[in-house]
């Protein structure tokens, strides 16, 4: 009885971790590109190519003077403005997916947001430091009495 518990829990265990590994399908293409539009499907960015293939968490940057439309595969296009960074959902707004866009500079092309100074970790490092050197360097003759 253990032996068929601890098989059925390995069994589940590799059938998750199977479907996890398996990579985003395509679910949609970029179907306009005028001016300077870039995509990221995971390593850097790269010029588009008109009706190239998209899948989920692949990234559209449209520059300054640019746009584009992204067509999933059930119809619905989706505009991108210029100086616009889009995720590509995993599936499209009309089946009720929330598109995450962002601005970006129109003068170098970078997001809004990059660096490691504005990405919140600099801050919570200072904190943290902060927090340490206070621990380490209380005074220990400071004493409340309850």
């Amino acid at each position: 009885m253990k032996f068929k518990l601890i098989a059925g829990m390995v069994g589940i265990a590799l059938a998750f971790g199977a479907n996890a590994a398996e990579p985003p399908k395509s679910n949609s293409a970029l179907t306009e590109a005028k001016g300077k539009v870039l995509v990221n499907t995971g390593k850097a960015f790269a010029p588009a190519a008109l009706d190239m293939r998209l899948k989920a968490g692949d990234r559209v940057m449209v520059q300054e003077d640019s746009e584009a439309t992204i067509t999933f595969d059930d119809g619905c296009k989706l505009e991108v403005e210029e100086n616009k960074l889009v995720s590509v959902p995993d599936r499209s707004s009309c089946a009720g997916a929330v598109v995450m866009q962002q601005g970006i500079n129109p003068v170098g092309g970078a997001a809004i947001g990059g660096g490691a100074a504005s990405n919140g970790a600099l801050p919570i490092a200072a904190v943290l430091a902060f927090d340490a050197y206070m621990f380490f360097h209380e005074d220990e003759h400071d004493t409340v009495s309850p």
